[in-house]
């Protein structure tokens, strides 16, 4: 089990989580209770925040004092499009997590952050514009490693999301096959599927995809695979789930938080 401890500066919410019976759960767990240092504790969607494009703004300026290469700024009225032709900048400038761009090894540590912060904040408006009352947390670490999937671990990926479910986050710089699918983008280069797992993780605490609803997009997504330019033996859609939600919660509480605070492991 594992304790994931929200605050809003004022008062503190605790939600206990049960670690699911599988080997890729228990993997992560493990890495999980290695205590690394936490990275990004303020990643909530659809939680109501309106400062999300300000916010993406400041940094697309940042980026631009120092080289003004970003041709494009963001407004209320952003569209997918608009974020999958930024996105491609972030590709572009920043690199696989394995082999940065000669630009972004050269960038002051102010650009390199807000190249990153680009990335984060895109997926985000993202997940604003495919759904609402789908509100999310994820959490990521510092310095935490990245393991190789087997193929026993990727069998477990899936893309009927369950309430109240932890999911591995996506560890690589790029774009799962899912998301193309979902923001249908046909300017990304850098898709990768899902190879590693490390720490990181996300929460869905939006209401659980209903089975039929699920096997229509699946139908969607097998029509559509074999007529995209990438091809890949494993593409594995979707994320791994390895934990549940076991504390009751009622939404409108849980939105009175908006930053992680710590995550505690019980053995």
């Amino acid at each position: 089990m594992f304790r994931l401890v929200l605050t809003n500066g004022a008062d503190d919410l605790f939600l206990d989580f049960k670690i699911k019976r599988t080997v890729i759960a228990h993997k992560w767990f493990k890495e999980l209770k290695q205590n690394y240092p936490l990275y990004e504790t303020d990643r909530f969607t659809n939680w109501g925040n309106n400062n999300l494009i300000e916010e993406l703004n400041k940094h697309i300026d940042i980026v631009n004092n120092y080289d003004n290469i970003i041709d494009k700024k963001a407004d209320i009225n952003i569209k997918q499009k608009d974020l999958n032709y930024l996105h491609k900048f972030f590709e572009d400038l920043r690199g696989e997590i394995t082999e940065e761009t000669l630009w972004y090894k050269k960038s002051p540590k102010k650009v390199k952050s807000s190249i990153q912060r680009i990335n984060v904040l895109i997926h985000q408006l993202e997940e604003e514009i495919r759904t609402k009352n789908h509100p999310t947390v994820t959490v990521t670490f510092k310095d935490r490693p990245r393991h190789i999937l087997t193929k026993q671990d990727i069998k477990s990926f899936t893309y009927r999301w369950i309430s109240g479910t932890v999911y591995i986050e996506y560890p690589h710089v790029g774009k799962p096959i899912l998301d193309v699918f979902k923001d249908k983008d046909d300017l990304v280069e850098a898709v990768r599927p899902q190879t590693h797992y490390s720490a990181d993780f996300t929460v869905k605490f939006g209401p659980t995809i209903p089975y039929a609803l699920y096997l229509l997009r699946k139908l969607a997504i097998t029509l559509w695979l074999p007529f995209q330019k990438f091809k890949f033996e494993n593409p594995n859609i979707g994320m791994i789930p390895v934990a549940d939600l076991i504390t009751d919660v009622d939404h409108k509480e849980l939105k009175k938080y908006n930053k992680v605070k710590e995550i505690i492991c019980n053995p």
